[in-house]
């Protein structure tokens, strides 16, 4: 079993300094992907499919990415078990970026939002959630590293 309760010292649980230190590369990282993938690598996609009716407001994706940021790495630092920290963060990430908020941004959207294709759209911004998710997972759980107790 990768994730789960393990007894483990509040200190170690909630390790303010590592805390702070995923949520700023959740931030940084994330930012920076979401930043090249939406507007460098996949800019002509996103403008084919129109599913921006004004220009994106930056200011509250980057509000988004501090917010996420919070969440990911509090609720990481509860259900880790510190015994593959790598492996931990990667199916951490796949799990809730990837999957449960990916399931948000991508079906959710799609589904209330025009787009001149859905198959591109879930594709793109599928696998925008997934890899984003894999690489933030893995840097938050190699940040949090090997439990102390293993």
């Amino acid at each position: 079993m990768v994730f789960g309760f393990q007894e483990r010292s509040l200190s170690e649980r909630m390790n303010v300094k590592k805390y702070f230190l995923g949520v700023i590369a959740f931030i940084i990282v994330g930012f920076a992907i979401a930043a090249v993938w939406h507007f460098v690598l996949f800019e002509r996609v996103y403008s084919d499919l129109k599913i921006y009716s004004i220009e994106p407001i930056i200011a509250l994706g980057f509000i988004s990415f501090i917010l996420e940021g919070l969440a990911f790495v509090y609720v990481f630092q509860l259900f880790r078990r510190g015994e593959k920290p790598l492996l931990e963060g990667l199916i951490f990430g796949l799990v809730v970026y990837g999957i449960i908020m990916g399931g948000v941004g991508v079906l959710a959207e799609g589904a209330k939002h025009y787009v001149t294709s859905l198959s591109t759209w879930l594709l793109v911004e599928g696998a925008f959630y997934l890899i984003t998710g894999a690489i933030i997972g893995a840097i938050i759980g190699m940040i949090y590293g090997k439990s102390s107790s293993q």
